[in-house]
Formats: structure tokens, C-alpha cells, sequence
């Protein structure tokens, strides 16, 4: 017989368990050894030991949860019973899931004349022990030997974007609509203290709108990606596969040479340029969600490394103001994937519902603002929670 030790401020109790065969992989829970013979012990296990606990198989990997889970249990139970409002000490050991971790400890807090100052301190420090926020981190670039810098919240894929951005290569972006291509783009540029531009391309974008051209006096009219390619920067070219073939054919050529013609001159391509695209689609054609998507050439497509950016939907929730909302656009889409709806619910429906939240309209009809728009009755059904 062996047993699991409690401790609960002064008071000590065993949790005796039978290990059973030497080739059993499970425990049974016996009984309890009241050490100092304590009132509050025996009446615990009277009232929640026997029912809860007592006989109960555990395999022997669950020890140390088990006991944790008795110490909360014991802990709550001394709480209601005795008339020391004080809170004990918070044990750092992980005892299960995460959020139980932080609903426990919060939980505790709460139950007592703690201030709210002590509920942060708790929280915080087991953020901080268990990597609850996985997307702030500070990152060493290798970029013009900056040193470290500390991102703040972003993007799961943030770091790969970083990392081949500093190694001066070009990008393709590649994911569905809304989950924050731009945007990644955009920061990683900060970090890198590189300037940024970005210009859709369509089906009607001519290679004058990048390359720029001759007035009728004869003076060049520049454009922002000539002043990229010239002074360096990063540029990204979003929607590249919807764009106009013939300008994706005119950028091949910048961004395969050392130098590109422009209407006014020949201009060297600087060492700190770098181009990025952005898209739905991997260049091979229209999709069932993205129809309208251009196929692009190999040779093209052979100059850029490729990044599938998705929905981050932890860093969704943690941008949102309002969780329960967040939360049940997040439940939406997973209904939307599950039943094969098309439509597409990005985090822009987190960001702009709690907005019209906010702003006082009722929840039935900003779901069908953001969620149901332009779904048939039968496609609503499906996916309704």
C-alpha cells in the first residue's frame, strides 16, 4: 500500500492507494490516513472522500493529477467549512488542461478576500509558466545585425514570413481571404525597419500602373513600385491570381534580373527590394471558392518561396473585445468547414460583429449581417448552432 501526501496549510493527510498486480498499469484508491487525527479531515472525507473518490481506478501515470485534484478538492472543502477566509498558497505543479489550470487558480482567488491585483498576479504568472499566449515572442533578425526585438501578439505564421523576408527572398502568400496576409506583411516590414507599399492587381491593371510612364511633356510619372525596386523596401502585390497575366509577365522580369527597364531609364534593382504576393489560390486556377482566379505562369510562380498563411484563430480571440462573440463565429465556421457550406467566415466577422454589437444591434441581426448573408435557407440550416 502506498500513498499520495496532502498538505493544506497546517493540516496533513495520506491518500492511501493499492498498486495492485506489478504488471497492473492502474491504481485503487483505499482510504484515508488522517495523520493528526483532524476534525476537517474526517468530515471531508465523509461528506465528498467516500463519494467522489474512494475505490476509484486511476492508471499510475494520473498520480500526481490525482493528488492535485484531492488538494483542490480538500482546499474548497476547508473553505466552506472553516471560518479562515485566507487563501492558500497556489501550487505551481500542472495538473491537467490549461484553462482548468487558470479556472482553478481563478476560482480560488475569487472564493476568498483576495483583491483583484492578486487574481492578475496568478493569472499572469501561470501565462507566463504554461505559454497560454504563444504568439508574443521575441525574435533574433538577422537582418542588418538588428538585435532582438519583442513583436508583440502575432501571427502563427508570422515568424516564417520574418525569416524569409530577412533572408531577401521573395514571397507568395497564400491563404483564404481575411486571415491577415496583409497584415503580417506589413509588421514583419516594421521589424526589419523596411519601408512598405502594397497595390492590388486585377484583371484591368496595365504594366503602366507599375512601371509607370510619360506624360505628354515627356516627364516621368514614377509609381510606388519603381520607387521600391529603386530605393528598397517591401512590396507587396496583392490578388496576384486575379491579376492581368501581361504585368505579372513585366514583373517576372524585375524581380528575375539584377536591374529592369523602366520608361524613363534602366534602374538597378536594390539590395534591400524585396516583392511579396498575396492570394487565395496557389497560382493553378480558379478554386470552388475562388473562382475568379487567374492561372499563373511556372515561371512566375518558380521565383517566389510559398507560405500558406490560415485563420489564427488564437490570436483571433485575443485581438476580439468581445469573446463570446468571437467564439461563436469561430463555432460558425467550424460548422461551415464540417458541412461544406460555401462561404466564407473570416475574422473579419469577429471584428466587424462586435462592432455592430457594440454599437447596439441585436445578435439575430448581425449573424445575419456577417454570418447567413447570401446564404440559402437550406445552407443556413446546416450550419445554425
Amino acid at each position: 500500500m502506498k500513498s499520495i501526501k496532502i498538505q493544506y496549510k497546517d493540516i496533513s493527510f495520506d491518500v492511501k492507494y493499492d498498486e495492485g498486480t506489478a504488471t497492473s498499469d492502474s491504481v485503487r484508491v483505499e482510504n484515508i490516513f488522517n495523520t493528526h487525527d483532524n476534525q476537517l479531515v474526517h468530515s471531508y472525507n465523509d461528506d465528498v472522500f467516500f463519494n467522489k473518490y474512494l475505490g476509484e481506478t486511476y492508471d499510475k501515470e494520473e498520480l500526481g493529477a490525482l493528488g492535485s485534484s484531492i488538494k483542490r478538492s480538500f482546499s474548497k472543502f476547508a473553505r466552506e467549512h472553516s471560518e479562515d477566509d485566507e487563501t492558500e498558497e497556489v501550487s505551481n505543479e500542472p495538473v491537467g488542461a490549461v484553462d482548468q489550470i487558470i479556472f482553478d487558480t481563478v476560482g480560488r482567488a475569487l472564493g476568498s478576500s483576495k483583491t483583484k491585483e492578486k487574481v492578475d498576479t496568478l493569472i499572469k504568472a501561470l501565462i507566463k509558466e504554461h505559454g497560454i499566449v504563444p504568439h508574443k515572442t521575441v525574435l533574433e533578425v538577422k537582418f542588418k545585425d538588428q538585435p532582438k526585438k519583442d513583436v508583440g501578439l502575432q501571427h502563427k505564421s508570422f515568424a516564417d514570413v520574418l525569416s524569409t523576408l530577412s533572408a531577401g527572398v521573395n514571397i507568395a502568400l497564400v491563404g483564404p481571404a481575411g486571415s491577415g496576409k496583409t497584415t503580417i506583411v506589413h509588421n514583419a516590414s516594421k521589424v526589419l525597419n523596411l519601408s512598405f507599399a502594397s497595390q492590388s492587381v486585377s484583371a484591368q491593371s496595365t504594366v503602366f500602373d507599375f512601371f509607370g510612364y510619360k506624360s505628354a511633356t515627356g516627364k516621368y510619372i514614377g509609381t510606388m513600385f519603381r520607387e521600391k525596386y529603386e530605393n528598397g523596401g517591401v512590396f507587396l502585390l496583392d490578388e496576384f491570381d486575379a491579376g492581368n497575366p501581361n504585368v505579372l509577365a513585366a514583373l517576372n522580369q524585375a524581380t528575375a534580373n539584377g536591374h529592369c527597364p523602366f520608361p524613363d531609364k534602366m534602374i538597378a534593382k536594390h539590395k534591400d527590394f524585396i516583392i511579396v504576393m498575396a492570394g487565395n489560390t496557389f497560382g493553378g486556377g480558379g478554386t470552388i471558392d475562388y473562382v475568379g482566379r487567374n492561372k499563373i505562369d511556372a515561371a512566375t510562380l518558380d521565383r517566389f518561396a510559398f507560405i500558406y498563411i490560415d485563420y489564427d484563430e488564437i490570436l483571433e480571440k485575443a485581438l476580439s473585445s468581445n469573446e463570446a462573440w468571437c467564439t461563436r463565429v469561430q463555432r460558425y465556421r467550424a460548422r461551415v468547414i464540417e458541412k461544406k457550406v460555401r462561404t466564407i467566415i473570416s475574422p473579419r466577422a469577429t471584428f466587424n460583429g462586435e462592432k455592430l454589437l457594440s454599437a447596439g444591434l441585436p445578435l439575430e441581426t448581425v449573424e445575419q449581417m456577417i454570418i447567413f448573408k447570401g446564404l440559402t435557407d437550406d445552407e443556413r440550416n446546416l450550419i445554425t448552432l
